[in-house]
């Protein structure tokens, strides 16, 4: 069965307001203002707890500057990937025909048709939505941008692996699943609503993958619709718990790792995503990976044994994920696998 859609349509474009979810809200995500970076490592990444930092982004030049003309003049020429999806959902694996499609545009292009703006014929469908979805190519592209959405001071003391875009229309949404790295999501403009679920309640909401931890976006999603829930399939979900989280701008959103979460574009966005390691084995290995990589795509061994030697903590979380376990009792496998990252060092 295919998902659907969160809101029937839009008013004055915005989503129209949304009835009370089907599923159990436990209440809202914290606000605290003032965080430090060892308070904030001590208190909410050791311990694996989400948080929503207001004040850090005080200083930032993007919530003034961000605007059309700003970004078209900084971005003058280039072109990047909107994902245009014909329900609102980003992604959708199980709708068939395909309800996405990318296509290149530039800024200024993508800012009138999220906005509704200009004449500019459909991709896919009249009703269509569009994503810039959590790539660095524009801010890559013009390094002024990076600039004006600095790290913020509480990550001063956390090793960032990627910097990430996203901008998104009205109605757009990201359905439940999880990520491995730890991430800070920095509302620039517009207001997104996030659910999140604990990782202990992995059971409860019918993980896509076989097993923790799930290596790709399939595997890390929930098979649940969370608005449409299909209970006679999935019955434990009446058992699970949400916390709510409505990010306006100026909000900082502490995403742990492996916290499952849902987010809804409420008005036209824009938000950058800092990803980090920490407080989790799965979060170490993920960033790990990122930040590693060589510019070949593969990932660059010396600087992960230099790191992980400098971490024996790290080192024993590593070893107990299932993934690893299964690693080192079959050497020819680890042995096949360490060639394949080094590689191309």
């Amino acid at each position: 069965m295919a998902w659907k859609k969160r809101r029937a349509g839009l008013i004055d474009g915005v989503p129209e307001p949304a009835a009370r979810p089907p599923f159990r809200v436990k209440g809202k995500v914290g606000r605290v203002e003032g965080l430090s970076s060892a308070s904030f490592l001590r208190r909410y990444v050791e311990k694996n707890r989400p948080v929503t930092i207001v004040g850090a982004m005080a200083d930032w030049a993007a919530p003034r500057d961000w605007s059309a003309e700003y970004l078209s003049r900084t971005l003058a020429g280039f072109k990047g990937e909107t994902i245009v999806s014909v329900n609102g959902l980003y992604p959708d694996y199980l709708s068939k025909p395909e309800p996405l499609k990318k296509a290149e545009m530039s800024i200024g292009e993508f800012w009138e048709r999220a906005n509704g703006q200009g004449d500019w014929p459909p991709v896919m469908a009249a009703d269509e939505t569009y994503y810039i979805y959590g790539k660095p190519h524009f801010l890559n592209a013009a390094p002024k941008l990076k600039d004006d959405a600095p790290q913020p001071g509480f990550l001063s003391d956390a090793s960032i692996a990627s910097l990430n875009l996203w901008m998104s229309s009205p109605g757009c949404v990201t359905p439940l699943h999880y990520d491995l790295t730890n991430g800070a999501l920095c509302q620039i403009r517009g207001v997104k609503q996030v659910y999140l679920f604990s990782p202990d309640q992995r059971d409860l909401l019918y993980q896509r993958g076989a097993s923790f931890p799930g290596m790709d976006n399939f595997e890390r999603q929930s098979q649940v619709d969370i608005h449409h829930p299909d209970v006679d399939k999935y019955p434990k979900f009446r058992e699970a718990e949400a916390l709510t989280c409505l990010l306006s701008p100026g909000d900082i959103l502490f995403l742990p790792s492996n916290w499952f979460h849902e987010v809804e574009t409420l008005s036209f966005s824009i938000s950058v995503s800092f990803t980090f390691a920490g407080g989790t084995a799965a979060s170490e290995f993920a960033a790990l990976a990122e930040l590693f990589k060589d510019a070949n795509g593969a990932m660059n061994m010396a600087e992960i044994q230099r790191r992980l030697m400098q971490n024996p903590a790290a080192i024993q979380q590593m070893m107990e994920l299932p993934m690893m376990r299964e690693l080192l009792a079959n050497p020819a496998l680890l042995a096949q696998m360490t060639d394949a990252l080094s590689s191309k060092k």
